[in-house]
């Protein structure tokens, strides 16, 4: 045989070589496509990939609670009692024509919410959702990272592609229901073997240590998206006009020898009491206000919720603590609108996310946009919204014609210390404390890096707060001037492993519920200065806060006339 003819086949033998080696993997690829698998098998499947990926926030607590080593029997048993109610609900839910659109969402909101569980500490109750749909664009990249990107790839987007080229195998009629009853009763017998065994240590579980059940993913997700959908068809039963507030409000002139009302409102963010200089923290994070006379602090008031989309509402609410609700607050009339009815100039400038309804009746200035902020770096600062104070004061019409000057209500909605990322919340002059976390993943940094950039955090807020009070300073001839700064909520900084905010009230650390209330109030105002001094070392809340504004703008009204205020005013 010739040489060419040796060639020849050598090459065509490796050609085939090829193409066989081709045809295979076409083949398996084809039979991986092609394949059907058992709806059941699937879930399955599908249920012990989401316990052991979805769920370290949730081992972590418990581990928290029960130590491995003198709890193995039941570690094992919640891990089955967790795959078994998971199992149970998957098999509630999916449908074989349902099914891949039911499993591929529960993996990317798994994927989703573990990260931020994990990272975070974060509860997705239905109260964290709506805070996260109201929270804006700048607000959501701040909490976006490569770790996180790479998860939701990883656990997330592969595994819902993969499910999604699956061929889930017909059955009949017959057979779809057999197999279902038969897994339901499955999922239910795997839920009463892991409980029984272990009953009186699942009765302290579920009693004592409730906000731990709370960190399951998705199961919890899935409660809180059910939740929301019940609580809007419940909103299109409410009443479609507003519910009327104070309509028997009284708005007492002053003699014309009484000087107008002039009051500077902050509505704080993130911060908690405990790291106030000014009620004997460590650190002396308000040196400018300490040095400012006229400063009053208080040392134990409480907020209506922990998160600004539930607290911010509750704040200028009619409704206390214990009846407010937020799924009907945006249907009543809050106290901005009693002010705004009974003639006081009401301004609100923000520079956080929005009111959240609050000032959706009276002048809103957006703050959070260079156009209009004037101190602007790596975000807009909260100092910008002083700028142009004198004209919301008095207005040209006022100057141009002497006037006497309007009561006037300015509300100021910080940036304040919104976390993760404390470290953008200061320019670089404030940061005092370092070394500071610089990443908005907390659990990544130890604890004391954390709590320097919030710390520094705080100094700016005194700044600012500092600022206020000397731009007030000079109205003090012409008007009764104060100032009033109130947080919205607390904040977590790694305690037992929580971070940030937004956890339900009743299960939440004090850390997010205890908020300072800092008043500054000159001599020579209608305020008395002794009561005002005797209720810094009273218990107050958010409730406090309109009955207050109704009396220092003598405002009367049946509806908060024996409500609790923070200070009494001399009339």
């Amino acid at each position: 045989m010739s040489k060419h003819l040796i060639a020849d086949s050598a090459i065509v033998e490796t050609h085939n070589i090829g193409l066989a080696k081709n045809n295979k993997a076409i083949y398996a690829k084809s039979k991986f496509y092609h394949c059907e698998l058992n709806l059941t098998y699937l879930i399955i499947v599908v249920t012990l990939y989401l316990v052991a990926t979805a769920n370290t926030g949730f081992f972590k607590q418990v581990l928290m609670i029960y130590p491995f080593a003198d709890n193995i029997g039941f570690i094992i048993s919640l891990t089955g009692l967790l795959f078994g109610l998971m199992w149970l609900i998957f098999q509630l839910l999916c449908y074989r024509p349902t099914a891949k659109v039911v499993l591929i969402a529960m993996v990317l909101i798994a994927a989703v919410c573990g990260y931020f569980t994990d990272t975070y500490g974060t509860i997705f109750d239905s109260g964290m959702l709506i805070n996260s749909l109201q929270t804006d664009q700048a607000e959501a990249m701040g909490l976006m990272a490569p770790s996180f990107m790479i998860r939701l790839l990883l656990l997330g987007v592969l595994p819902a592609f993969i499910i999604s080229k699956l061929r889930i195998k017909r059955l009949s009629i017959g057979k779809s229901i057999l197999q279902k009853a038969i897994t339901l009763i499955s999922s239910i017998a795997i839920i009463a073997v892991c409980l029984l065994p272990f009953g009186d240590q699942y009765a302290s579980f579920f009693r004592q240590h409730k906000i731990v059940r709370s960190y399951t993913n998705p199961i919890t997700p899935i409660y809180s998206v059910i939740k929301l959908g019940t609580d809007y068809v419940d909103e299109l039963r409410r009443p479609d006009t507003l519910i009327l507030h104070a309509t028997d409000a009284k708005h007492t002139v002053a003699s014309s020898t009484a000087k107008p009302k002039l009051m500077v409102f902050v509505v704080g963010e993130t911060v908690r009491a405990d790291h106030i200089g000014l009620n004997g923290y460590k650190r002396d994070t308000m040196p400018l206000l300490a040095s400012q006379p006229d400063i009053y602090s208080f040392k134990h008031a409480t907020s209506c919720g922990t998160s600004t989309a539930y607290s911010v509402p509750c704040m200028f609410s009619y409704a206390n603590r214990k009846d407010y609700d937020i799924d009907t607050a945006e249907y009543n009339e809050n106290v901005l609108d009693t002010l705004h009815k009974q003639g006081v100039n009401v301004i609100w400038r923000d520079n956080n996310s929005s009111s959240k309804g609050v000032a959706d009746r009276v002048i809103v200035e957006d703050y959070k946009i260079p156009e209009v902020n004037p101190n602007c770096d790596s975000e807009c600062r909260d100092i910008g919204m002083l700028d142009g104070f004198d004209a919301l004061v008095k207005s040209d019409t006022e100057v141009k014609a002497a006037a006497k000057p309007k009561d006037t209500l300015i509300v100021l909605h910080q940036m304040g210390n919104h976390g993760p990322a404390y470290y953008q919340r200061y320019p670089k002059a404030f940061e005092e404390y370092k070394p500071v976390c610089m990443t908005n993943e907390l659990s990544k940094c130890d604890a004391q890096s954390v709590i320097n950039g919030y710390d520094n955090a705080i100094r700016y807020t005194d700044y600012f707060l500092n600022a206020v009070i000397d731009t007030l300073k000079p109205y003090e001839q012409d008007y009764d001037v104060v100032m009033v700064y109130m947080s919205d909520h607390g904040e977590s900084l790694g305690e037992n492993n929580v971070y940030l905010h937004g956890l339900p009230y009743g299960i939440a650390p004090n850390a997010q519920k205890q908020v300072p209330v800092i008043i500054w109030s000159p001599n020579g105002n209608s305020i008395n200065a002794k009561s005002l001094s005797d209720m810094t070392n009273e218990p107050v809340s958010h409730d406090f806060i309109t009955p207050t504004l109704l009396s220092f703008f003598n405002i009367t009204t049946k509806e908060v006339q024996s409500e609790p205020t923070f200070f009494k005013t001399v009339h």
